[in-house]
C-alpha cells in the first residue's frame, strides 16, 4: 500500500474485495495486528511457517503505516482494516485466526460465524490474572503459552469457572528470544561506553511512572549524568501527548535525554544499562532477556481484573520484581542513582538468578516459534 496515500473507508471496501479474490486454501491462516509493533511477537512463527512448511498467510493490520503492507515476501499477503475490522472479524473464513488480541467476543470484535479456530499468541510475558480483564482469553480455543504459569492459571480458572478447557500450548515467548540474541549480538558488538544509559519504559494508565514521578525522576538521573532514554508505552503516546510534549519542552534541550515514541526496535532495551519501570510486561523481557537487573518503581499495581487474588495464584510479574529486581518508593527517588550503582556492582548475582527464574518460568527458550508452527500445522491437518 502505498505510504503516501491516506486510510480512508473506501480503500478499505477495495482491500475487502481483493481479500474475496484469493482462494479458501491461501486464506488458511490468519494474523491480526492491531499496530506495527505486534510484528516483532508474530515473526518467528511467520518464519517458521512460510519458510519451514510453505505456508500462505494472510496479515491484517489497523495500523496504516505498517511496514508489513510494503513486504515484499511472497508468502505473506498484507491487508489493512480499522473501520471495517469489526465486520471483517464477524465473517473471516479461515482454519487457523491467530492474533495478540485479548477479550475476543466480550466487546465489539466477535468470533466469525464462521468455523475459524483462534489462537492466542502472547504479547507480554506477565500472568494472565491481574493485568487482564476476567475473561480474557475465554473465547479462545488455543493458547500458546508462555510457560508454566500460563497453563496453572488458565486451567485453575476454568476450573473455578466451570468453562470448557481449553487448548494450552507448551509454546514459548518468541519477543523475549528475539531480545536475548540482540542483546547477545549487541554485546560483542558495542564500543565502550562511557555513561551508563537508562531506560525509563513504565505501562500504560494514569498511575504509571511518567505520570507520577516522572519529571522528578528524570531530573535526578540527567543531575547524576546518566544517559535517559523514556519509552512510553503506545497507549501513553496515544492518550496522553500532552503529558510527553511537557517532557519534551523540559528535557530535550539536554543532550543526553532522548524521548523514543516507537516500540517497533528494540535498540534502548539493547543499550541500557538498567531499566526502570513500574509492574509492567517490559521488565520480564528486559530481565529475562538481557540477563540484567532492573528498578520496579512502587507505584498502584495495574489492575484490570480486581478479584486477581480470588486464583489463590502469585502473578509471575510480581514473584519476579521481588527476586531479581529493586522496588523503590517514590520518596527514595533522590536514593536511585545509589541503588543504580548496587546493581550494577551485583550484576553477575542478579545475572545467576534471572537464569534460575527463566528455566523455572519458560517453555522452550530458543524454539518457541518451532513449537507453535508445529501445533498450527496439527491445526491444519
Amino acid at each position: 500500500m502505498n505510504k503516501s496515500k491516506k486510510p480512508s473507508l473506501w480503500k478499505e471496501v477495495k482491500e475487502w474485495k481483493r481479500l474475496s479474490k484469493i482462494s479458501e486454501k491461501e486464506k488458511s491462516i490468519v494474523f491480526y495486528a492491531e499496530h506495527s509493533g505486534y510484528y516483532s511477537y508474530f515473526e518467528g512463527l511467520i518464519d517458521e511457517l512460510t519458510k519451514k512448511y510453505n505456508q500462505q498467510i494472510i496479515y491484517v493490520t489497523s495500523d496504516f503505516s505498517d511496514p508489513i503492507l510494503e513486504t515484499k515476501n511472497k508468502k505473506i499477503i498484507p491487508f489493512y482494516f480499522n473501520n471495517l475490522l469489526q465486520l471483517f472479524m464477524s465473517f473471516v473464513k479461515c482454519k487457523v485466526f491467530v492474533m495478540t488480541l485479548t477479550d475476543l467476543n466480550q466487546f465489539h470484535l466477535k468470533r466469525s460465524i464462521n468455523p475459524v479456530h483462534y489462537v492466542y499468541l502472547f504479547h507480554a510475558a506477565v500472568s494472565t490474572h491481574m493485568m487482564y480483564r476476567f475473561g480474557a482469553f475465554d473465547h479462545y480455543d488455543s493458547i500458546l503459552c508462555v510457560g508454566p504459569h500460563h497453563v496453572n492459571e488458565i486451567r485453575k480458572h476454568e476450573e473455578m469457572q466451570k468453562l470448557p478447557t481449553k487448548a494450552l500450548v507448551e509454546a514459548g515467548y518468541y519477543r523475549l528470544e528475539r531480545i536475548y540474541q540482540a542483546y547477545q549480538n549487541y554485546v560483542q558488538n558495542a564500543s565502550p561506553k562511557k555513561k551508563k544509559t537508562i531506560l525509563i519504559a513504565p505501562s500504560w494508565g494514569d498511575k504509571n511512572v511518567l505520570e507520577s514521578c516522572g519529571q522528578q525522576l528524570i531530573e535526578v538521573l540527567l543531575k547524576k549524568d546518566y544517559v535517559v532514554i523514556v519509552r512510553p508505552h503506545p497507549e501513553t503516546a496515544k492518550r496522553a501527548p500532552e503529558l510527553l510534549e511537557k517532557l519534551v519542552a523540559m528535557f530535550n534541550k539536554n543532550r543526553h535525554f532522548t524521548l523514543e515514541t516507537s516500540v517497533s526496535s528494540d535498540e534502548s532495551i539493547l543499550k541500557a544499562d538498567v531499566l526502570i519501570s513500574d509492574c509492567s510486561g517490559i521488565m520480564v523481557e528486559y530481565a529475562l532477556g538481557t540477563e540484567r537487573p532492573f528498578i520496579s518503581m512502587d507505584i498502584p499495581l495495574k489492575i484490570k481484573n480486581p478479584s486477581y487474588q480470588e486464583l489463590g495464584i502469585e502473578p509471575l510479574e510480581l514473584l519476579l520484581r521481588s527476586k531479581v529486581g529493586r522496588i523503590v518508593s517514590m520518596q527514595d527517588l533522590e536514593r536511585i542513582p545509589s541503588i543504580i550503582t548496587g546493581l550494577l556492582k551485583n550484576k553477575e548475582k542478579y545475572r545467576q538468578d534471572i537464569l534460575s527464574f527463566r528455566n523455572e518460568h519458560l517453555f522452550n527458550f530458543g524454539t518457541s516459534s518451532e513449537a507453535g508452527a508445529k501445533y498450527i500445522m496439527k491445526l491444519l491437518e
